[in-house]
């Protein structure tokens, strides 16, 4: 590890700021050069999949059962240090790792029609590890936290101490780092710095450097990672900060078409980046694809009908947290008795309550999602002409101001 880093909070001693890795702002640190190594992690020093281990597998049931095992030794593992680090991870974030009542809200609030979708992530765990992998099918606590432990934190299929501690970002002013993976078993695994990183400066990792709104040099995309902000939620638990990147699909009415014989359904994409300009602080959006891409009226009433749905939602948002929310923390949702509410005609039913941590996720999430569908529609506003009264309301419920930038059309 450079002499340069330091491990633990942004500001040292206060639990409440981020943990995650900085260069040292002590007196005579030196800053870490462009191309000068911040850790090098020798094979032995990672939970890998072994002798099986090929750098460009993205899953592995040896990974994942190595994990296991070390988890199980505990303080007797050769890796004991990093076990205990591994142990004390809160998982509260991650949607699949959530209780029953707090899955069955987020499926509620996406109504099957919004990313993340539920195929991905509800019953992930149990296709994967339970039937792919052989995992014990009584659902073993500690099995359980290793997959969710290693779909956060691995690298592929590496589970790499202190690279591990690197915390997200794709803001170009932030990302400077690069990490190259081993090209064979028993190789090293370097993180190594992509700029100047100077004392005080956080450590940057990019968990999705080749998603589809970077500007990156797609030769140093090591992780061939292409995942947008829905599925870094799914994934770790956090909504990124801008940029974002978003896609939304439905069905279309194929109705009129002619008959090809093709008995699929037709899927309309609205695909796009979310960003702020830095000097304005306006939301900008860039669409996908070539100009007969951009959103047109049938996707801004996709949209539009979801983003209403959640607002509504939002606006409820006290109320189902009086019925659906353990308020004294204690986490004990098993034990509650079943909680209904109406919503707008349909009944919503929840076998016991969740968390206050999986509820504040879940909102997060929302309110994510309320912004995107919201700067969506607005940079459309000119192109389907938007007639005033649902363009207010837009503003309205997205929380935006009047001189929002609605106008952004570039493309990727």
């Amino acid at each position: 590890v450079h002499p340069s880093v330091r491990i633990g909070r942004e500001i040292p001693g206060d639990k409440s700021t981020l943990l995650g890795l900085f260069v040292s702002s002590d007196p005579d640190t030196e800053p870490i050069e462009k191309g000068e190594i911040i850790a090098q992690v020798p094979w032995d020093l990672m939970i890998h999949p072994g002798n099986k281990y090929h750098h460009e597998t993205f899953f592995s049931c040896r990974a994942l059962k190595n994990i296991v095992e070390e988890l199980k030794l505990g303080d007797q593992s050769k890796l004991a240090p990093y076990v205990r680090y591994l142990l004390t991870q809160n998982l509260d974030g991650i949607p699949g790792y959530w209780s029953e009542p707090a899955q069955e809200f987020f499926s509620f609030v996406l109504d099957d029609a919004l990313p993340p979708f539920e195929e991905k992530w509800r019953h992930d765990y149990a296709m994967k590890w339970i039937k792919n992998c052989g995992g014990d099918p009584n659902i073993d606590p500690l099995e359980r936290k290793a997959y969710f432990l290693a779909m956060s934190r691995d690298e592929d299929t590496l589970m790499v101490p202190i690279y591990d501690m690197a915390n997200h970002s794709n803001d170009a002013d932030k990302l400077n780092t690069l990490s190259y993976k081993p090209t064979s078993p028993g190789d090293f695994f370097q993180f190594v710095a992509a700029r100047k990183i100077l004392p005080g400066e956080q450590i940057y990792n990019s968990y999705n450097r080749c998603n589809y709104c970077s500007d990156a040099d797609f030769e140093l995309c090591e992780t061939f990672s292409w995942n947008r902000t829905p599925d870094l939620f799914l994934e770790f638990g956090f909504v990124e900060d801008f940029p974002q990147t978003w896609r939304f699909e439905y069905e279309i009415d194929s109705s009129d078409d002619d008959d090809d014989g093709d008995d699929y359904p037709q899927i309309s994409v609205i695909a796009f980046c979310l960003d702020k300009n830095k000097e304005s602080g306006q939301l900008e959006v860039y669409w996908e694809g070539d100009d007969d891409e951009l959103g047109d009226g049938d996707d801004v009433e996709f949209l539009m009908e979801h983003l209403v749905r959640i607002s509504d939602l939002r606006k409820k948002k006290l109320e189902f947290e009086d019925k659906f929310v353990w308020r004294n923390g204690d986490g004990k949702y098993d034990t509650a008795l079943p909680e209904e509410l109406d919503y707008f005609g349909e009944t919503l039913q929840l076998n016991g309550k969740m968390t206050t941590s999986e509820w504040d996720a879940i909102w997060q999430y929302c309110n994510a999602l309320i912004l995107a569908l919201g700067a969506a529609i607005l940079s459309l506003a000119d192109e389907v002409s938007l007639d005033e009264s649902d363009y207010n309301l837009v503003l309205e419920m997205s929380n935006f101001t009047s001189d929002t930038d609605n106008s952004n059309h570039e493309e990727l």
